[in-house]
């Protein structure tokens, strides 16, 4: 069963000296939601995880999950790490090699009941694609497995809150897109805030409800992902923030052929049908189609006399200015696109939220991925 953010559920206030070059001084609440850690490498993410989590102890602050206090430097509280609940995935995975898939699992679930241990167990393989590996061992395993394995066991204990530190950087696309997709399935059923370190554009968007921007210890922008990258500027302007290249990436399967035009027809899975370069796989296979939001136009109807193969319909749920540039988000059925433009096509055109418009791409721009394991 989902459950919808009701209002905070974490609640941090701590101020800690990561080393003589930076300080935390950070406050922030998240809801049943998740939430992005952004920001360069050195910004302090990995230690505020940590914080968090329990695996350091903050100079001075506070701590709050739900009614508990997880840490408190004036009232002297400071809850054992195997007290606060917190789960935790990282970049590696951090598998027991000489443990099978299942015994890793359970391993946080010492002391459950066996029935209520086996139940869980189950449950959360399920959760996470891995019930089919339960046999297995760690290094059988693709690195999409093994993360996910991880998030398995990260979840048996029924954590309060997950903490991510960049769990797919290491991964290949497809393989990164199932596991965030994993982890939205995991928000949704169980209802947990999580934190996730990222800073890749396209993940902060992709996963996260909320976005803090955190730049020398401090939070300097929070909102929803887009609002917040593209207003962001740092005083110095010394590392601006990458929007070149960001991608839309969805899944779907092969659904037709058509050899004498060199055509395949896509569909994404929630979303419209997309004609793409023609495909040596049969009808029916699961693939990812990535494209380049400034390889995407926009018209305000359909157009005749095109080379463009698909014209797809959909409507502006808003805009995002960004100095000359523009984002535009476009919901189209079941999905979301983004949309790179230049501010005076934006003008020309009147566009605005609520506007109809048709999304124009071309099939060689939709660069096609046939995962190896669609699962991993």
């Amino acid at each position: 069963m989902s459950v919808e953010n009701d209002g905070p559920v974490l609640d941090v206030r701590l101020s800690h000296r990561v080393h003589p070059g930076l300080a935390l001084d950070v406050a922030l609440s998240l809801g049943r939601e998740v939430g992005v850690l952004f920001g360069r490498s050195g910004t302090g993410k990995t230690t505020l995880l940590r914080l968090i989590a329990g695996l350091a102890r903050p100079e001075s602050g506070r701590i709050q999950l739900g009614p508990e206090t997880l840490f408190d430097s004036a009232r002297r509280i400071d809850r054992r790490l195997r007290d606060r609940r917190v789960g935790m995935i990282f970049q590696d995975d951090r598998l027991f090699p000489h443990r099978s898939v299942a015994a890793n699992i359970r391993f946080g679930l010492k002391g459950w009941p066996r029935a209520e241990a086996d139940a869980r167990s189950a449950e959360v393989a399920a959760i996470c694609g891995v019930e089919h590996l339960l046999d297995r061992s760690p290094a059988t395993l693709s690195g999409g497995e093994r993360q996910r394995v991880g998030l398995a066991r990260a979840l048996a204990p029924r954590p309060r809150l997950l903490l991510c530190d960049e769990p797919v950087s290491a991964l290949d696309l497809a393989s990164r897109h199932a596991m965030l997709r994993r982890l939205r399935d995991v928000r949704r059923i169980e209802g947990i805030p999580m934190l996730y370190v990222t800073h890749g554009v396209d993940e902060a968007v992709a996963i996260g409800s909320r976005l803090f921007l955190l730049e020398g210890g401090r939070i300097v922008g929070e909102g929803s992902p887009l609002d917040v990258l593209a207003a962001s500027r740092r005083p110095d302007n010394d590392v601006p923030i990458a929007f070149e290249g960001l991608r839309n990436v969805f899944p779907g399967q092969v659904a037709s052929h058509a050899p004498e035009q060199n055509a395949t027809t896509l569909r994404l899975d929630e979303g419209p049908e997309l004609i793409v370069g023609h495909l040596d796989r049969p009808v029916g296979t699961t693939v990812l189609v990535e494209i380049r939001a400034d390889d995407i136009l926009l018209a305000k109807g359909p157009v005749e006399g095109l080379s463009a193969r698909n014209q797809i319909p959909g409507i502006i749920e808003r805009i995002v200015a960004r100095g000359a540039e523009v984002e535009a988000v476009i919901q189209t059925l079941g999905i979301t696109w983004i949309v790179s433009l230049v501010a005076p096509a934006v003008a020309q055109l009147v566009l605005r939220p609520g506007i109809a418009v048709h999304l124009i791409i071309k099939a060689r721009s939709c660069h096609v991925i046939v995962p190896d394991n669609p699962t991993s």
